[in-house]
């Protein structure tokens, strides 16, 4: 507001000017002179004032009345340039600032709002050839070096751009972080020797600068010298100034080539640490540890990491899915409810923490856990058809489990109803119907149209087979589980125990079936009723 004021003081200085050569004229002429004077300073007062409380609409009219008075004035269509491009009228904004650089031509603020109007209205190639006149009437305008600068950059003029900066830092002195920046535009020009020639400048200055070497890091890197930019980055990541989300670029880079690349993996562990030095308290220096051991499969290890990493952050929710979801694959489920309650808590409609809460509760068969969360959670759903339906999928497991195989039934149909192809849950409720020996033709539909989906699973090749096992159907069902046992089933008891059934139906004797059950007897894997199986086998 005061440089406001103080503009529309000068202006009322340069009004008061033009009265000087009215002194020579006649009492009566130069009375109504003076008249009209003031009431065009009142009138451009009152204007500014306007635009000082924001009522720009009235601000607009006054001035428009003081253009009435006189239109040779600049400062008229200056201020009326201004307030137009408030309002948005980038024509009627352009229009004032080109009549008042008509009429002052070299006046720095008259070109700096003609300027500013065709950069803001995306006339970028007059906006440059604007502020350049700008310039050449103030050369050390540090605002619109910088803007041309950014200028320059947004059109591709790399070049332009960094001899832009070069005029900055000709009154700010130099900088690292502009250095680095000019690095970038000259190479980005394809000038490639002066862009090295000024990082070699400023790390002869100062050998551990961070910008520095991350500049050397990525030249090594695009030009095939894999070798030299490990040791550049260590200084990278020992510059506390380089912000954590460059660092973190760069080790996600790591992070994709360390289960092949043990170079790599040791080299990543240690800016890892490093930048939890550096950065102790910055939630990504742990985040980035965190994937970085689950993409080794060192889980345990990553949800340490992403356990620190909630105590710094304020929007957790990612990390918690990471944790919840390391936790499950580690059969931790009690560590899973305890941090799907934490996330609840912050969280109370956010689904997925109900879902893990659910299948954790119901790995431990806290079955009534399982489903009071499951509804809970499906409760919460909003718009998401996809975790809807995860959670009827789950719901249905569940009561089987619980042996309720009405709601079981009930839960899977409404599943189908969201997603009728998909084939973990068509298997599953298949296989279900089977152990139960009910709805058989429907069972063996789903099973059908898994197995289409995905003809070698050896878990959907058992399926099938046992359920044309309960039609009675044994010279196919036989077919498809040994179908089971080529595409890994071999590794399950209870595909190798479905298969000695089979066998024990198609021979009308145990002594093949035996051999199979007693191999599913070795892997654990099997039903109760295995052990009668074999002693009665052993006993024909």
């Amino acid at each position: 507001m005061r440089i406001y004021l103080f503009i529309a003081i000068a202006s009322l200085g340069f009004f008061s000017c033009k009265s000087s050569k009215s002194i020579a004229k006649n009492p009566a002429e130069q009375e109504v002179i003076v008249t009209n004077e003031d009431k065009f300073k009142a009138l451009f007062i009152k204007a500014t004032n306007m635009v000082m409380v924001e009522d720009y609409d009235k601000a607009i009219e006054l001035y428009e009345k003081c253009k009435e008075m006189d239109a040779r004035n600049g400062a008229v269509y200056y201020e009326l340039s201004r307030l137009y491009a408030k309002k948005r009228n980038a024509q009627l904004a352009f229009n004032n600032a080109e009549k008042a650089l008509e009429l002052s031509p070299k006046n720095k603020w008259y070109l700096l709002q003609k300027a500013t109007v065709l950069n803001r209205t995306g006339q970028s190639e007059k906006a440059m050839v604007a502020y350049e006149n700008l310039l050449k009437v103030d050369g050390k305008n540090l605002p619109v070096l910088y803007e041309l600068a950014e200028l320059y950059q947004r059109e591709s003029k790399y070049k332009e751009a960094a001899n832009t900066i070069t005029k900055i830092e000709a009154i700010t002195g130099k900088n690292p972080r502009m250095s680095y920046q000019k690095y970038m535009l000259l190479m980005d020009a394809g000038e490639v020797i002066p862009a090295l020639d000024e990082i070699a400048s400023l790390l002869k200055q100062d050998p551990t600068n961070g910008m520095g070497n991350l500049a050397m890091a990525q030249h090594y890197q695009k030009s095939g010298q894999e070798e030299k930019v490990y040791q550049r980055l260590i200084y990278v990541f020992e510059d506390a100034e380089i912000r954590t989300d460059t660092k973190l670029s760069i080790l996600m880079d790591y992070i994709k080539r360390v289960k092949t690349d043990d170079g790599a993996k040791s080299e990543a562990l240690n800016l890892i640490n490093i930048m939890q030095k550096t950065h102790p308290k910055d939630v990504k220096s742990y985040v980035v540890a965190g994937d970085y051991y689950s993409n080794i499969g060192d889980l345990k290890k990553a949800n340490e990491n992403y356990e620190q990493a909630i105590e710094f952050s304020t929007k957790p929710f990612p990390i918690y899915i990471q944790l919840m979801d390391n936790s499950y694959k580690l059969k931790e489920y009690k560590t899973v409810v305890g941090y799907a309650s934490q996330a609840i808590e912050s969280y109370p409609t956010q689904p997925v923490f109900y879902l893990y809460k659910g299948m954790a509760h119901k790995e431990l068969n806290e079955y009534k856990k399982a489903i009071s969360s499951f509804k809970t959670g499906k409760n919460v759903v909003v718009d998401d058809e996809k975790i809807q339906f995860d959670f009827y999928s789950k719901m249905g497991e569940t009561y089987h489990l619980m042996k309720e195989y009405e709601k079981s039934d009930e839960s899977f149909e409404k599943a189908l109803e969201i997603n009728g192809l998909e084939p973990f849950m068509l298997n599953n409720y298949s296989y279900y119907l089977s152990l139960r020996n009910e709805k058989l033709e429907k069972a063996a539909y789903m099973s059908k149209k898994t197995n289409d989906l995905y003809p070698d699973n050896a878990s959907f090749n058992d399926t099938y087979g046992w359920i044309l096992y309960q039609q009675g159907k044994f010279e196919e069902a036989e077919r498809w589980i040994r179908k089971s046992l080529d595409n890994g089933g071999a590794k399950s008891g209870t595909v190798l125990e479905h298969y000695g059934d089979v066998l024990e139906k198609i021979d009308g004797n145990s002594k093949r079936a035996l051999e199979y059950w007693q191999k599913a007897k070795q892997l654990g894997d099997h039903s109760d009723e295995l052990d009668t199986k074999i002693q009665e086998a052993k006993n024909e």
